[in-house]
């Protein structure tokens, strides 16, 4: 069993925020291959991530607790089970953890703000407060011995908000709810100085907020009907990464010759999604009607590094 207790604060604007953070973790060997675990901590953070839930260039922005704006604080517990296996003359290592984390003073724009034309101060204006809840499950799987290594981790996790002026006070998932995130790494010693590893990650897509109609009263007048917060998915996000790595040994140290390839399939995963205007000729007829587009980055991308190491 290990404990820990810490005190910490926050002085801003003639404000102070002190805060006391218990934590405890604890094991129990059921055998010499099984293991209970669980654990509990309390934390408080004094800076907010303010993202943007619509569409349009991702602006997540970092600000600081203030006289009116409170620190986030939040609860979590975890409650897991580990074993070690040895089979084929080979070590691997299981373990399965489910964890709950409750949350409040979170903060996201009002309806309709933004950071634009946002001078120092008015931010706090343009925001509102309110709940969070964090739960899920993780599975992790280790191979830790033999020429050939390697690691499979999965998460089915949720990540919900809830805020009074905001969705009409119902419970919504938050920008970055990620229902499923896997990872699969493997590594195989072909020599004590030739490697070649392989990743590859997937994640659910981020959660945003889309018009799903559009309406035009008159002339000028545009008017957009959304659905709920963040109850649109954008594509899911995976790629697969190759290195290959030739370690040269010297007397003051080593050398490391590294062939990488990123996104080995050129994945065109998802950056940000934005409005596109229908197009109408002359006649008056559309001839592109309006959509959503997908703006991707980093497609496949191949390098080579050297690095010394004393």
């Amino acid at each position: 069993m290990n404990g820990g207790l810490r005190l910490s604060s926050f002085y801003v604007d003639s404000k102070l925020y002190p805060s006391l953070e218990p934590r405890l973790a604890a094991r129990y060997m059921l055998t010499d291959e099984w293991a209970l675990k669980a654990s509990y901590a309390r934390t408080t953070q004094y800076i907010h991530l303010l993202t943007n839930s619509g569409i349009g260039l991702p602006t997540d922005l970092w600000v600081p607790a203030t006289a009116q704006v409170q620190p986030q604080v939040a609860h979590q517990v975890g409650l897991g089970v580990a074993r070690t296996l040895h089979h084929w003359g080979e070590a691997f290592e299981f373990s399965f953890e489910a964890y709950y984390k409750p949350m409040r003073n979170l903060v996201e724009y009002r309806e309709g703000a933004s950071f634009l034309n946002t001078t120092d101060g008015e931010w706090q204006s343009k925001i509102t407060s309110g709940q969070g809840w964090a739960y899920g499950g993780e599975l992790f799987l280790q191979k830790k011995t033999g020429r050939t290594t390697g690691w499979l981790g999965y998460t089915l996790a949720w990540s919900n908000r809830r805020f009074p002026e905001l969705n009409r006070g119902q419970i919504f998932p938050y920008k970055y709810d990620r229902r499923h995130d896997i990872s699969l790494v493997v590594m195989h010693k072909f020599s004590p100085t030739l490697t070649l590893s392989g990743t590859w990650v997937y994640g659910t897509g981020n959660a945003t907020t889309l018009s799903s109609s559009r309406y035009q009263l008159g002339p000028g007048q545009i008017f957009d009907d959304y659905g709920d917060r963040n109850s649109y998915r954008m594509a899911a996000y995976h790629r697969f990464d190759l290195d290959l790595s030739k370690t040269k040994k010297k007397r003051w140290g080593e050398v490391v010759n590294s062939l990488s390839i990123y996104n080995v399939y050129s994945r065109q995963n998802p950056y940000y999604i934005y409005y596109e205007a229908s197009l109408i000729n002359y006649n008056g007829v559309v001839s592109k009607p309006a959509s959503y587009r997908q703006v991707s980055l980093f497609p496949i991308i191949p390098s080579v590094s050297k690095a010394f190491k004393f």
